[in-house]
């Protein structure tokens, strides 16, 4: 009976454990390199427009810290990222050289910022500016560096902004980020209005609470007196949405229902050995996120809208396979052909020298897909425990 109630109490704190170390290691402001490695293993630079609500902190890395200032910020960040590792090569890790301010406020709130991307976009001969939203527990530099390392990897070329929230970037402030998160959506919503009547491309990608908040800007605008241009997001990337998904209840449909409108195209990657929405779900009270599984029933007939789901739950990443978006190459490859445009039929296909970046998915069939993934490859062991052990929870005494 000892030995047995030894074993419940491991259980529970093996549990416990697993779940803080699932909310420490969504943190993007962490080692950030490339997923690719060109020839001459440089390093990439990359100038990083930016939007933030954080107080100004000299001694941060970049020049803002954690906190929520209650005002909004702008100017661009000079990134250095570094090329994927070479074997026995000394790791590198991303940093910021310089930030330059600018005034955010013109005509517009964010004629400032939207002046920058679209100089920016003039000096690269395109039209086009990628958007970054990042998740939980990320700190300034995680937000312009994780956006630096995505746009080159997926070869965007062209302008790169990051809206960076104020996440406090601390293991036990996750209900604070949630906080801070809300608060920084009407911020996001009037820069999202801006870009949609600059003229400019627009592709966007939010990874977990950024999804959310994605989600939550565009649902507004569905119920807005004012009216924004419909169709101005070409391509809207969600990966790992941190938003309930709860059958009879689902918070994520009404949500992609009413943001549809505004893009041509959403893509949803989705991750049933995600550890930490697994992790967010048993701290939502059971409630499962929409980045484990996407239930698209709803969406009926709709033509002209798509919505795509992609299985992503082999490719490993992080710690807890969270930032699999961006950390593995396989997400990063099929990214890159979403950004451009192509269907996802093609990507099951070669594709002008690409392989298929894509199979048929166990749950979403041929219609969407799952990522192409060498069998070689798995989510680590601490994601796997994680995922055994956290529906034991309730059951712990």
């Amino acid at each position: 009976m000892a030995k047995s109630h030894e074993l419940i109490k491991f259980a529970k704190s093996l549990a416990i454990v697993l779940a803080v170390a699932a909310a420490g290691c969504a943190d993007d402001s962490g080692p950030v390199r490339s997923v690719w490695r060109p020839e001459s293993g440089k390093p990439t630079y990359t100038n990083v427009v930016y939007v933030t609500d954080r107080e100004p902190d000299a001694a941060a890395a970049g020049g803002f810290g954690h906190r929520w200032a209650d005002k909004d910020s702008c100017g661009t960040a000079e990134t250095v990222v570094p090329a994927a590792l070479a074997p026995g090569e000394k790791p590198l890790w991303g940093y910021i050289a310089k930030t330059t301010p600018t005034a955010c406020r013109g005509s517009l709130p964010y004629s400032g910022a939207v002046a920058l991307v679209e100089a920016q976009a003039k000096e690269h001969h395109c039209n086009t500016v990628f958007l970054f939203v990042h998740g939980f527990h990320t700190g300034f530099d995680g937000s312009v560096l994780r956006a630096a390392q995505v746009s080159h990897d997926t070869q965007t070329n062209c302008a790169v902004l990051s809206f960076s929230w104020s996440s406090e970037v601390s293991l036990d402030r996750y209900a604070a980020d949630i906080e801070h998160s809300s608060y920084a959506v009407p911020m996001l919503s009037e820069l999202l209005r801006e870009l949609a009547d600059s003229g400019l491309r627009v592709t966007i990608l939010g990874h977990s609470s950024g999804a959310r908040m994605l989600l939550a800007s565009l649902s507004g605008f569905a119920h807005s007196r004012f009216p924004v241009r419909g169709s101005f997001i070409d391509e809207l990337v969600l990966a790992a949405p941190d938003v309930g998904a709860e059958k009879g209840d689902d918070d994520f449909a009404h949500l992609l229902a009413d943001a549809s409108p505004y893009a041509k195209r959403i893509t949803i990657y989705v991750s049933h050995l995600d550890g930490v929405l697994l992790a967010s779900q048993y701290a939502h009270g059971g409630v499962p996120r929409a980045g484990t599984t996407a239930d698209l029933s709803f969406r009926g007939d709709d033509k002209d809208h798509v919505i795509d789901v992609i299985e992503s739950s082999q490719p490993p990443a992080d710690l807890l396979d969270h930032s699999y978006f961006a950390m593995s190459y396989e997400t990063i490859a099929d990214m890159t052909m979403v950004l451009d445009g192509v269907p996802t039929a093609d990507r099951m296909k070669p594709w002008e020298g690409w392989k298929p970046t894509l199979t048929c998915g166990a749950t979403t069939g041929c219609g969407n897909g799952a990522l192409s993934v060498a069998t070689t490859r798995e989510p680590r062991l601490v994601t796997r425990i994680l995922h055994a052990v956290m529906p034991l929870i309730p059951f712990l005494r």
